[in-house]
């Protein structure tokens, strides 16, 4: 395994991730705002009668191209963040600390095993972040990594429980109002019940972001002072073997 700085990845991943919460939170503004003001009926043929359905109202409006942007940087951030997580790993290793316990390709595949993902990239980031220093001795685990992934996994599923909480009813009860004669069908309270919670969703990936940016730089500060200090340091070799007193 080879020693290598990870400042240039962590740089690189710190503005991606920035830059992926921010045009989250900004398209998220959007369509909660879409959401909140617009109307949405589908149109459909009267029963026993053929025809096209269609939507009118507010559905062909708005920058729909600005919803791809925050995906796009989001999944350059995860390829940069698995390389960054892989060498710092590897750092360790190469360096001969004892104790470890999360292999550098682990460190990596944990985070595509069901269910263990949920857990384990916890633990190898809190393992990498408490023995990122210049003896390998595990220093005293901070906030940042718990607060971090209660804040990743809170964004990942609460606003997707929520929309199907708050949507459920009132595509319920437009269901439960079709018959035969029905030709409209009004969406609008769905798409208004269901608003708040795309913007809950921007916020989190924000506070996400933000503290994940903060792992980022206690381990690369570590890291950097671990790689400052000779791989030897603890059993320095005398110059001349008559010197050892």
């Amino acid at each position: 395994m080879t020693i290598r700085p990870i400042g240039a990845l962590a740089r690189a991943l710190q503005i991606l991730i920035a830059c992926a919460a921010g045009a989250s939170l900004i398209a998220d503004a959007w369509l909660y705002t879409w959401l909140r003001a617009g109307t949405f009926a589908l149109h459909v043929p009267p029963g026993g009668r053929s025809g096209t359905a269609y939507w009118t109202g507010s559905t062909a409006t708005g920058p729909w191209g600005l919803l791809y942007l925050p995906s796009t940087i989001m999944l350059g951030a995860e390829i940069v963040w698995l390389f960054w997580q892989h060498h710092a790993t590897e750092n360790l290793w190469a360096r001969g600390y004892d104790g470890l316990r999360v292999r550098p390709g682990w460190a990596v595949g944990w985070w595509f095993i069901p269910v263990a993902h949920l857990f384990m990239p916890c633990i190898a980031v809190l393992e990498l972040d408490r023995r990122s220093t210049p003896d390998g001795l595990p220093r005293r685990a901070g906030p940042t990594v718990g607060l971090w992934w209660a804040a990743w996994l809170t964004g990942s599923f609460l606003p997707v429980f929520g929309l199907f909480a708050v949507g459920l009813g009132p595509f319920r009860d437009l269901i439960e109002r079709i018959d035969e004669h029905t030709t409209v069908l009004d969406f609008s309270p769905v798409a208004h019940a269901v608003a708040p919670w795309l913007l809950v969703a921007g916020i989190s990936q924000v506070v996400a972001g933000a503290l994940a940016i903060l792992v980022i730089r206690r381990i690369e500060a570590g890291q950097s002072a671990m790689l400052a200090e000779p791989s030897g340091w603890l059993l320095p070799v005398p110059m001349r073997p008559d010197a050892i007193v």
